[in-house]
This record gives structure tokens, C-alpha cells and sequence, in this order.
């Protein structure tokens, strides 16, 4: 087994590739972003470098002398911080200066490039993570009503709808009206605004954009999301069964019981 070099945002996803990696008896090395990735991950990896955002060139060097012949790049990074503290070195203004239109895969596409320009292949990390995936069906004891079975059918095909456009991922649906779709203040907020337009009972759809790149940003939800939307007053979280990876799904399933708040993954 080989050296795979990861490129840690936050949230769990960077956390749990690596436990499933080294799992399966790879290496893992990673790049953590400071005030951004989990710090736990330190313990989770064999060796790890912080760095700022933007240090593309110390992500390179760092990743090809710890012996890194392929590199994953997972968790989150907002995007906001691309123009509130990124510190861009030479190389990082070079990747992003190929772009006419910086969005979130755009951004991604153009790293990706630069990184396999430099010997560091990107590799879809979905096969290291299939038992993470969402299955089809109910998840938890609650399932949802055939109302809100038609809001999560209509909401699959306006997330995929807003995904086209490369907006986001996530959209709240009510009386099969999209109340909120996700742009760029991420998945929380837009759960929050969809719950306080829709007052009560609204239904969170999130799906993986049809052009996504596996390579990177999967859908994911968890016990976080669970509990923004018993917060926001949601009722129903409906996922793309095969493509949307949960994050600790007992945790997540026992959460979502306890408020009432039916999980189905859908394709």
C-alpha cells in the first residue's frame, strides 16, 4: 500500500477518510488548514503539516517529501475565506489566475490541475468510504408523511436543478416550493433561512450536483445537520442514497428520533 497525501479542510469528512484509509493499510499524510481543520486529525494520520489557505506551494513540497504519490482533498473550506484571510503564495495566485469564473468547482478543477501538474495525482476518496454512503430508504422510526414525500421528490430535482448552476448542494422545500437554496453561506444557513420562511415542517434535500467531480466535495450530512434542523423546525432530511456520505450514522439516526425528524435517502 502506498503514501496518500491528504488535503484536509473542516468537519469529519477528512477524519473519517482516515481512519477508513489506514483501515485498508495505507499511509496517510495531510495538509491541515489552520482554524479550519479538526485538530484531532493529528492523531488520526502519520504525519501532519498546518498551513495557512492559499499555501499551495508548501502543500506540494510538504506532501512529495513525506513520500505522497496520489492526494485526496476532502472537508470543508468556506468560501468566504478565500477573500477574508487567504494568504496566496506565488504558486496559489498562478492556480487561481487560470480561472474567468471562481466558482466552487472551478476553484476545486484549478487546484486539482495544479496538483497533478506537480506528480500529485487527485483520487476519488468515495472508495474508501462506501459503507458511509447513504442507503435508500428510511433510516431512522420516523418516516415522512406523503406530503413530505413529494416535497423530497421535488426537492431531489431542484437540488440537481441548482447544482447544474454550480450553486450548492442543499435546498428547503415546503408545499412543494423551494423556500431556501443554498448558495454560498453553506448548507447550516441555508437550512436555518428555509426554516424560518417555512415556520414549520419543511423538508432539507441535499444531492450531489450532476457535473460533480468524485474527486471531491461529496454531499454530507451528520448529527450537526440533524440538529440545525430540529432548531430550525424541519421535519424531513432527505439525502441521494449512493452519493451523499453520512457522518456518524448511528449518532446521526438517534439525533434525528429523538427529534421527531424522519432521514430517507432517495435517488
Amino acid at each position: 500500500m502506498g503514501t496518500i497525501g491528504l488535503i484536509a479542510g473542516g468537519g469529519r469528512f477528512p477524519l473519517l477518510f482516515a481512519e477508513s484509509a489506514r483501515r485498508a493499510g495505507h499511509r496517510v499524510v495531510a495538509a491541515a488548514h489552520v482554524n479550519q481543520t479538526d485538530p484531532a486529525l493529528e492523531r488520526l494520520v502519520d504525519a501532519l503539516a498546518w498551513v495557512k489557505l492559499g499555501q499551495f506551494a508548501k502543500v506540494v513540497d510538504w506532501l512529495k517529501a513525506q513520500g505522497a504519490t496520489q492526494v485526496v482533498m476532502l472537508g470543508s473550506i468556506a468560501k468566504v475565506r478565500f477573500f477574508r484571510d487567504a494568504w496566496l503564495d506565488s504558486l496559489g495566485v498562478k492556480v487561481l489566475a487560470r480561472l474567468a469564473v471562481k466558482s466552487d468547482d472551478n476553484v476545486l478543477r484549478a487546484i486539482a490541475a495544479g496538483l497533478e501538474e506537480r506528480g500529485l495525482p487527485v483520487i476519488d476518496p468515495s472508495a474508501f468510504l462506501q459503507d458511509r454512503l447513504a442507503r435508500e430508504g428510511v433510516l431512522g422510526r420516523h418516516a415522512p408523511s406523503e406530503a413530505e414525500w413529494a416535497d423530497a421528490r421535488y426537492g431531489l430535482e431542484l437540488a440537481r436543478a441548482i447544482g447544474r448552476l454550480d450553486l450548492g448542494q442543499t435546498v428547503v422545500v415546503k408545499d412543494r416550493m423551494g423556500v431556501a437554496v443554498e448558495a454560498l453561506e453553506g448548507t447550516d444557513a441555508c437550512i436555518r433561512r428555509g426554516g424560518e420562511l417555512a415556520r414549520e415542517g419543511a423538508v432539507v434535500v441535499k444531492a450531489v450536483k450532476p457535473q460533480q467531480d468524485r474527486r471531491f466535495d461529496l454531499p454530507a450530512v451528520g448529527p450537526d445537520t440533524v440538529e440545525v434542523m430540529r432548531e430550525a423546525g424541519c421535519r424531513v432530511l432527505a439525502v441521494e442514497a449512493g452519493a451523499t456520505l453520512v457522518m456518524d450514522e448511528a449518532a446521526m439516526v438517534e439525533r434525528a428520533d429523538r427529534a421527531r425528524i424522519a432521514v430517507v435517502g432517495i435517488r
